[in-house]
């Protein structure tokens, strides 16, 4: 079982817009609903994956009430603190014609101090039972930069392995409680370690990163794939599968999940990295957070190169 956690969950509405531009009255060719917010999306994924998974976080409102619904829809486990205040919703426009894509992220409601009480009690509750437990996303506006390096270290102190997938305040304060992984994106990566001239570089910035105590970093990087320290080994992708790209909303958490869900059933880092790194771009090529291929993914992982560097 894989634990994750979302403190700010949301409910995407992903459109479909022929002719999309900024003004004027554009008429919906298709329109989505998904349970969304970085943590849900890596549920999500596990579920697809065959991976038990559980879901737990902090939602409110009529949205809440959807995000739930939509969950339970899509068969994945769920167990929440319900708050007073409103999730957020996010929308999501696409016009595949000129290849246009528009997010829109709404900030999501105030978290009252019991709500944060309360889902301690949960995530020690439910994580002796898991593998691991997934932080992931950004918390509300005006929530404590602590607060995952707190959580992280409650996980820990139960034996649990922990992944942290955020940014900012939470990233700089959370790695403090050593997770086990961490994997921010190139531009949250190097809003953490300073700015870096080549992958070259990151990779030395990664490094140290794993000295702190950090058991694995990866970095996702976009079109140029990612880049991973683990237990002293760099790891470089050298090609990725030429795709035509639609969204790459949710591709670091499908890069998260494939990764835990062959960690779990005992694969290599390397094998485990290839695999990750085939859902994430699968993913990109579809409209949607969490979106995959199985075959493509296949497909896909035999086209990856990766470059090894020996401790």
């Amino acid at each position: 079982m894989i634990l994750t956690v979302t403190i700010n969950p949301a409910l995407d509405k992903n459109y479909v817009v022929p002719g999309f531009s900024l003004d004027g009255i554009h008429r919906v060719e298709s329109m989505s609903a998904v349970p969304a917010g970085k943590g849900l999306n890596v549920s999500r994924v596990l579920k697809n994956l065959g991976v038990d998974t559980l879901a737990t976080g902090i939602i409110g409102g009529y949205t809440g009430k959807q995000i739930e619904e939509e969950l339970r829809r899509l068969g994945v486990s769920y167990d929440f603190v319900s708050i007073p205040g409103e999730s957020r919703t996010n929308v999501l426009m696409y016009d595949p014609a000129q290849g246009i894509h528009v997010e829109l992220k709404e900030p999501g409601p105030s978290i009252p101090k019991n709500a944060w009480e309360k889902l301690e009690q949960k995530i020690r509750q439910f994580a002796p039972s898991c593998s691991w437990v997934v932080f992931a996303g950004s918390p509300p506006p005006g929530t404590a930069g602590e607060i995952y390096a707190s959580l992280i270290r409650d996980v820990k102190s139960l034996g649990v392995k922990v992944a942290l997938d955020t940014r900012d305040p939470w990233l700089r304060e959370g790695i403090k409680a050593q997770p086990d992984l961490i994997k921010p994106n190139w531009a949250e990566f190097q809003e953490l370690v300073g700015r870096c001239d080549s992958t070259e570089h990151g990779l030395e910035k990664a490094r140290e990163l794993a000295l702190q105590g950090i058991g694995t970093v990866v970095v996702s990087m976009g079109a140029k794939g990612a880049l991973a320290v683990h237990q002293g080994n760099s790891y470089l992708v050298q090609r990725l599968p030429s795709i035509e790209a639609i969204s790459p909303i949710g591709s670091g958490d499908t890069l998260v999940a494939g990764l835990l869900s062959k960690w779990q059933d005992g694969f290599d880092f390397a094998a485990a990295f290839r695999f990750a790194l085939a859902a994430a771009t699968s993913n990109a090529a579809h409209f949607g957070a969490g979106v995959f291929d199985p075959q493509e993914v296949r497909r896909f992982e035999q086209d990856i190169i990766i470059d090894i560097i020996r401790n």
